[in-house]
C-alpha cells in the first residue's frame, strides 16, 4: 500500500532520514510544486524542534535527529533559538519586607512624653501631618511597585517582539533556502533523468543498447590550486557520463561527507551530500558520478567536507582539475 505523504509520521520520517530515496524524491518534488505542501513539512520541523528541547524524544529518534537534522546550519539556530524561548515563559517578581525592628521602651516613653506637653492643636497638627506622610509614603511605595512591574513586562513585551521579528526573518530566509535548493536539486534529477532516459533509447528493438561511455578522473588529496601539475580530463564527443574517483586523507576518518563542484568563476555546477567513503587497496575514496552535460571546458574546483557526529560540517580538502573537450 502507497504511503500518505500527507501524514505527519511520514513527513518527520522524511526529515530524520528513514525513508526510502524514492519516497524522499516525491515529497521533495510535491514541496517544490506545492506551497501548502511546504509549510506542512516547516510546521512538522516546528514539531521536531520543540520536542527534542522537551526531551520527549526516544533515544533513537534523538540520535537520528542530531546526525540528520542538525546538519544544517540554519537548522541549528532554529533549535538554540528554541531553547532560549523556552526558558523565558514566565516572570517571578519577589517584594521583599522590611520588618521594622520594636523601638525600645525608653524611646517611646520620650516620644509619648514629648507628645502629652503639647497643646491641642499641636497635637492635631502633629497628627494630620504624620497621617499625610503615612498616605504619602504607603501611596509612593505602591506606585514604585506598580512602574518597575510595569517596566518589566514592557521590557519583557519588547524583548520577545525582537525575538519573533528574528525568527520571522530566519524562517523566511530558510524558506527561501529551501526553495532554491529544491530547485536545484530538481533540475540536477531532470539532467541525470534525461542522461539516463537517452542511454536507455535504442535505434531498433534487435539492437541491443549500448553501454554508456564513462570518462574517469582520479583526483588525490593535498594539491594546491597554483600547483603546476593540475590532472585534466579529455571528454570524448560521445562521453555520457563523468565519474571522479576523490582520495582522501587516511587521517580522516569522518563516516559521511559531502562534495560540492565549483567552476573557477565560482559558479555551482554540482552538489552531493550523504555519501560514504569505501575502502580499496587500504585507501579511502569517495566515488561522485554526473552527467557529462553538466560540464563545460574549464578549471574546476571540488570542495570535499565531512560531517561530524554532531552533524556540523567541517572542510576536509579542496582537489583542481581541467576539463577537455
Amino acid at each position: 500500500m502507497a504511503a500518505n505523504l500527507n501524514s505527519e509520521k511520514i513527513l518527520a520520517q522524511y526529515l530524520l532520514g528513514q525513508l526510502p530515496e524514492e519516497q524522499q524524491v516525491e515529497i521533495e518534488d510535491r514541496a517544490f510544486q506545492d506551497k501548502e505542501y511546504l509549510a506542512s513539512i516547516t510546521s512538522v520541523e516546528n514539531d521536531l524542534i520543540d520536542e527534542y528541547v522537551r526531551g520527549e524524544m526516544t533515544a533513537e529518534v534523538r540520535r537520528q535527529f542530531e546526525q540528520r537534522f542538525l546538519a544544517s546550519a540554519d537548522r541549528r539556530k532554529r533549535v538554540e533559538f528554541a531553547k532560549a524561548l523556552t526558558q523565558v515563559t514566565s516572570e517571578y517578581v519577589v517584594a521583599e519586607k522590611r520588618v521594622v525592628a520594636p523601638r525600645t521602651a525608653s524611646w517611646r516613653d520620650s516620644l509619648e512624653a514629648f507628645f502629652q506637653s503639647l497643646n491641642p492643636v499641636a497635637k492635631f497638627a502633629m497628627v494630620a501631618v504624620v497621617l499625610l506622610i503615612l498616605a504619602g509614603g504607603a501611596w509612593l511605595v505602591t506606585e514604585t511597585f506598580r512602574l518597575r512591574n510595569r517596566l518589566t513586562t514592557m521590557q519583557a513585551e519588547n524583548q520577545q517582539r525582537q525575538n519573533l521579528q528574528q525568527q520571522m526573518e530566519l524562517e523566511r530566509r530558510r524558506n527561501e533556502e529551501l526553495t532554491a535548493r529544491l530547485n536545484q536539486e530538481k533540475q540536477q534529477r531532470e539532467q541525470s533523468e534525461e542522461s539516463l532516459r537517452q542511454l536507455s533509447e535504442t535505434p531498433n528493438a534487435n539492437t541491443p543498447a549500448p553501454r554508456p561511455v564513462v570518462a574517469s578522473l582520479t583526483l588525490l588529496p593535498g594539491l594546491s590550486r597554483g600547483g603546476g601539475d593540475k590532472p585534466s580530463l579529455t571528454l570524448a564527443p560521445d562521453a555520457r557520463l563523468v565519474r571522479l574517483q576523490i582520495g582522501i586523507d587516511p587521517e580522516e576518518q569522518y563516516k559521511a561527507f559531502a562534495v560540492e563542484l565549483r567552476s573557477v568563476a565560482g559558479r555551482q555546477v554540482w552538489t552531493r551530500e550523504n555519501l560514504a567513503a569505501r575502502n580499496r587497496g587500504g585507501a579511502r575514496s569517495i566515488t561522485l558520478t554526473l552527467p557529462a552535460t553538466a560540464l563545460k571546458p574549464g578549471e574546476y574546483e571540488l570542495k570535499l567536507s565531512g560531517v561530524s557526529e554532531g552533524g556540523s560540517a567541517e572542510d576536509v580538502g579542496f582537489y583542481y582539475f581541467n576539463l577537455k573537450k
